[in-house]
């Protein structure tokens, strides 16, 4: 028998067990239609007399994995996760929750109010959300630490990171783990359960038998994180701890109360809008193209940069000709890159295996002599000097339609032809531009998309330059405009707040403590930014606000908690900002004159959200 609730859940009897079937693609995201389907169908298995037992599973790739976070700063609507997750651990039927591909924040929290947990093998289970800049608010800080402890806890909630279910098994989180038949387990262990009354997870003592270990990891962690620029870890530990101390309700209308303060920060609204400003990039000229095929790559150029782009391609799995046209400048690269493999050989970041067969998959070649090129690439890189106007490039065979790209700059190439700029490593991840003209094809964009993906890069679109420059430029020109002003101690102090050093340096200090980012020299210096971000919305070198603000935070190394300069100049106004640049100009009208666009949004009344969405 098969029924549905909506389109969100399906509701199926196998037996005497209800399975209640999530689907809600691409991540089955516990929006108000999934948590109001649940609800009905839990509320038809407490009634029916043929249920003795209910099972939560998801079609598609995945658990739910995690809330809608779309719906943060909306009006709520019932019934909210935290009423859900209590729904299910009052059954007075157990409810087995069956997990596959990932289980994220609401998601592991619906798992954690279930009476038994299974999982495929290769789930992945974690809680995020303090990488939001909140806390698990459907009861995750009151159940998780009942069922392994405050260590663990603590570990997973303050890190944010996942677990792969035999780690879950091991910590006591999940019940079993399969190789395959989720559902066929989850449904065994539903029937196997039935009998007798389930043992709710408030209930549970397990995490609880240390006391001294459990207060004292509490201890630890406050001490480890006592100099956290953002207020969420602490409050994580604060909820840790309420778990031992309070009764269950208490413990979580603490919790409750604690993410209720914690979403009304601002540096978990800055949090939230890189979070979207990250999914947000990925709408772009060609993103639903079709990629082409790519397994043999050829990089022109021996120098650094050519050096450097084939050491993430072979760690990445390609195939890769390295061509020079000087011997010399071919040799030196390959003694770089040899250098570097047996470095991280050495440092046991990769195995001896593995090393063998990055250095198997390099092939050298020179331009010139032996065509340069192994076989027809599938994807070409210009780099070094070969990348710059005018230079002499060697004839290279490529593949019929293979993408031709140029460092730093959009070349020649007609409809494969597009640029592209690589940023070194920041706190906050890798950031790549995709250069394009009116002539780049759809497809050699999302074929280089595909490949900057597997390369672990976060990917913003751009024309011309790009935006990492026009921003390094107006960051620098502001810095010493005020330096020649105001000295040099301000602007130290304010790179240091911000964790962004000049000249290349990327050993950045470590923020400590709670960080007043806006205070001294700030507002100038992020007018100048935004001001530089508006230019390039209004030359069309740039897509959005919001891959502004990306290419600061992940491409300078900007906190993430900050959010940008675009961010800044939107809770700032912008009048405001039209008076201030207006008055900073005086210093130095070339860095602080309002860009034409700014006036423009201001006579139309659209702000930079609406750009954001355009």
């Amino acid at each position: 028998m098969q029924s549905n609730t909506g389109s969100f859940v399906t509701l199926e009897m196998r037996g005497p067990v209800l399975v209640l079937w999530i689907d809600n693609p691409p991540v089955n995201a516990l929006g108000f239609g999934v948590r109001a389907a649940l609800a009905q169908g839990l509320e038809a298995a407490k009634t029916d007399p043929r249920v003795r037992a209910v099972v939560l599973l998801a079609r598609g790739r995945t658990f739910p994995a995690g809330a809608d976070i779309s719906e943060f700063g909306k009006p709520p609507q019932d019934p909210l996760l935290p009423d859900l997750c209590n729904m299910i651990e009052a059954s007075a039927k157990p409810v087995v929750a069956g997990l596959h591909g990932t289980a994220l924040g609401g998601g592991l929290e619906l798992a954690l109010a279930a009476h038994g947990r299974v999982a495929l093998a290769d789930t992945r289970l974690g809680l995020p959300e303090v990488g939001l800049g909140i806390l698990p608010g459907a009861g995750g800080t009151q159940r998780l630490p009942r069922l392994i402890g405050a260590q663990e806890s603590l570990r997973l909630m303050i890190s944010g990171k996942p677990i792969a279910a035999p780690e879950a098994l091991a910590l006591g989180i999940l019940d079993k783990v399969v190789e395959h038949g989720v559902a066929e387990a989850a449904i065994a262990m539903a029937l196997h359960m039935a009998p007798i009354a389930p043992i709710p997870t408030r209930d549970r003592r397990d995490g609880f038998r240390a006391p001294k270990a459990y207060f004292a990891a509490i201890s630890d962690a406050r001490r480890v994180q006592a100099n956290a620029p953002i207020p969420g870890p602490g409050r994580i530990i604060d909820c840790v701890e309420a778990a031992q101390l309070l009764p269950f309700e208490q413990g979580l209308a603490f919790e409750r109360a604690a993410f209720a303060d914690l979403v009304a920060t601002p540096e978990a609204e800055a949090l939230r809008h890189v979070f979207f400003a990250e999914r947000r990039a990925g709408r772009m000229v060609g993103a639903k193209a079709r990629p082409l095929a790519v397994a043999q790559v050829t990089v022109l150029g021996a120098a650094a940069d050519g050096v450097q782009l084939v050491r993430g391609l072979l760690a990445a799995g390609y195939d890769v000709t390295l061509v020079d046209s000087q011997t010399a400048a071919l040799t030196q690269g390959l003694e770089a890159i040899a250098t570097a493999l047996a470095a991280e050989r050495t440092a046991k970041k990769l195995s001896p295996a593995e090393h063998d067969a990055r250095w198997a998959r390099l092939m050298p070649a020179l331009a010139g002599v032996d065509g340069g090129d192994g076989e027809a690439a599938d994807m070409l890189f210009l780099t070094g000097a070969y990348r710059l106007p005018g230079a002499a490039v060697p004839v290279v065979s490529a593949k019929v339609g293979a993408p031709i790209v140029t460092l730093g700059r959009v070349g020649e190439g007609g409809q494969r032809g597009l640029g592209l700029t690589l940023l070194p490593a920041t706190q906050n991840g890798r950031l790549s531009e995709i250069l394009i003209s009116e002539q780049t094809a759809a497809e050699a964009i999302a074929t280089v998309l595909a490949v900057l993906k597997r390369l672990g890069y976060q990917v913003v679109q751009g024309q011309g330059t790009g935006i990492s420059p026009g921003l390094a430029l107006a960051l620098h020109a502001s810095l010493e405009a005020l330096e020649a002003k105001h000295g040099p101690e301000p602007v130290l102090d304010l790179l240091g707040r911000w964790g962004v050093l000049r000249d290349n340096d990327r050993a950045a200090p470590k923020l400590l403590g709670r960080v007043n980012l806006w205070a001294g020299l700030a507002a100038p210096v992020m007018g100048a930014l935004a001001n530089a971000g508006l230019r390039m919305i209004g030359d069309e070198k740039a897509l959005r606000p919001s891959d502004i603000d990306l290419a600061m935070i992940i491409g300078q190394g900007f906190p993430r908690w900050g959010g940008g300069p675009m961010l800044w100049a939107a809770r700032r106004g912008l009048l405001v900002l039209r008076d201030d640049l207006n008055r900073w100009a005086d210093d130095a009208p070339d860095i602080w004159s309002p860009a034409p666009l700014l006036d423009d949004l201001i006579r139309q009344g659209i702000s930079l959200a609406d750009l954001n969405e355009a």
